[in-house]
């Protein structure tokens, strides 16, 4: 064997042994200080500048991007190009020729894997038809609601009319929110001016209606070659960056985008991102790779703030909306946090009484199961075998853990013994991930050492009766031993589509009230 092949061989087989040992190695606690949470502030990361950069904006502009969606089901810019292409490829390649030719399309680049896709569509409306199913997972628009983000940016619309909203994305669930709001709203892609009482969205990129013969996005490398000149988003753009845009839910790998914001004045802007996109980071590489990017940014005039997680970026904006607003600033969002946490601990974990509390709290769990088990008999489901469970848990935003406060099929009898999950990126818990994310997740826990088979984790935000109060408290575990994918619930949902948004609601507005 050669020298040089012989010093590669051993490179690799060291990094093979350090990876064995790293997998032996039992990992150490993640000390309380280290671990992510809501709205920290950190050195050169702090929340607090941000929001009150927001909320002093006279010329605000939301410009959102598909992170936005993603926190309603739909897909990433690059998981769309590359379902899109995939439908289009060449029908003689078997399964595993078909992902080797994806993987060297995908060398070109997305814009140049959406030009594929293109030339292999029959036509431009084809192409939009594929966009259009892909970017709704084959079920349609009506199937996925608004976000958290997506909502509480519609509610700075309601209470500012003056700020205006763009987005790269083709969806109207920016749209969607600010109807719920009883607004009345256009989905324009135009610089008109905007009338009173109507909320606007722009589409810098194009918007998806339905009717694929007329529609039109910006997808491919030779839609961004053939821009035009002074186009109306240029126009847009460039207004709105006389002001202070924030992003959010954006990359910054838009050839526009970084052509925008690189050709304006010396405003300051706010770009939103959150460390969940990527969970498997050290320490170090996280922070060098954060400097990196700070500084990149900064040569275009807009500041970087990194959420922790994909919920963070919801709780930011509504910090920033209440400061805006009058009468007394709010204390800050984790001591509020906080607060409400004790108030809810306590409620279900006392430190006297605890047998009789735990009962009480298993006893209302044990009903709300029951009103499930009711909701699924009145579509037409036989709830009688199945074996259901409703976990509630609580945040802890001073230990930054979430813990099982109480269960409908067991109770706490030992206060020391009761043990929280810490908060990370990409935990391998639901009730976490629901809480971090902000969004209903599911999945089956794939471990012997568990009977459920399907857990579905409802995160919980308590509003209580103060005008713009809005606190993530906790979450609801709905679960089953049914196998996901073909359980109680999803029987229930193939005969009578949304009952588990039903179920997710009522679960939702029942439970939180342990925290009033």
């Amino acid at each position: 064997m050669q020298r040089g092949r012989l010093a590669a061989l051993s490179e690799v087989l060291a990094r093979a042994h350090a990876l064995v040992d790293d997998l032996a190695a039992t990992p150490e606690a993640v000390q309380i200080a280290d671990r992510p949470g809501f709205l920290v502030a950190q050195p050169e990361n702090d929340p607090q500048p941000i929001i009150e950069r927001l909320a002093s904006a006279k010329h605000l502009t939301f410009v959102v991007g598909a992170g936005a969606s993603m926190e309603a089901g739909l897909p990433s810019w690059g998981n769309l190009v590359r379902s899109v292409l995939d439908s289009l490829a060449p029908a003689s390649l078997n399964y595993s020729d078909r992902a080797a030719w994806l993987d060297a399309a995908a060398e070109s680049g997305l814009l140049g894997m959406a030009a594929t896709a293109r030339a292999l569509a029959d036509s431009d409306e084809q192409l939009v038809e594929r966009v259009e199913l892909h970017v709704y997972r084959g079920k349609g628009p009506e199937h996925f609601d608004p976000g958290p983000l997506t909502r509480e940016i519609a509610a700075w619309k309601r209470d500012y009319p003056q700020i205006q909203l763009a987005t790269f994305n083709y969806d109207q669930l920016l749209e969607r929110a600010l109807q719920d709001l009883g607004l009345d709203v256009e989905a324009r892609e135009d610089n008109d001016p905007e009338h009173d009482g109507v909320g606007v969205v722009r589409h810098l990129h194009g918007l998806l209606t339905g009717t694929p013969a007329t529609d039109a996005v910006v997808l491919t490398e030779g839609d961004y070659a053939a821009w035009p000149t002074a186009s109306w988003q240029d126009d847009f753009m460039r207004h709105a960056l006389e002001g202070v845009c924030v992003f959010l839910g954006l990359s910054f790998t838009d050839q526009n985008l970084l052509r925008w914001i690189y050709g304006s004045t010396a405003t300051e802007h706010i770009a939103v991102l959150s460390r969940q996109s990527s969970p498997r980071l050290s320490p170090d590489v996280r922070h060098e790779l954060e400097s990196a990017t700070r500084a990149r940014l900064r040569h275009a005039n807009v500041t970087a703030y990194w959420a922790d997680f994909y919920a963070e970026l919801a709780q930011l904006v509504h910090e920033a909306r209440r400061r805006r607003g009058p009468g007394k600033p709010p204390a800050p969002y984790p001591k509020r946090g906080q607060k409400r946490a004790l108030r809810g601990r306590r409620r279900c974990l006392p430190l006297r009484s605890l047998d009789a509390r735990q009962r009480k709290v298993r006893e209302i769990l044990a009903g709300s199961l029951s009103g499930v088990r009711a909701a699924l008999a009145s579509v037409g489901a036989d709830p009688t075998d199945a074996v259901l469970g409703l976990g509630l848990w609580g945040l802890d935003y001073e230990q930054r853990d979430v813990t099982l406060w109480a269960s409908s099929d067991r109770i706490h009898i030992d206060l020391s013994t009761v043990t929280g999950v810490p908060l990370a990126w990409g935990s391998e818990w639901v009730a976490v991930e629901a809480i971090t994310q902000g969004s209903v997740v599911e999945w089956d826990p794939g471990t012997y050492a568990s009977r459920w088979r399907s857990v579905r984790g409802i995160p919980l935000v308590w509003t209580g009766s103060q005008e713009g109060e809005r606190i993530l408290v906790g979450a609801a575990t709905l679960t089953t031993t049914g196998p996901s994918g073909n359980s109680i619930f999803d029987q229930a949902e193939h005969l009578a589509p949304g009952i588990r948004k039903t179920i997710d609601v009522a679960l939702h507005d029942q439970l939180v009230r342990f925290w009033d």
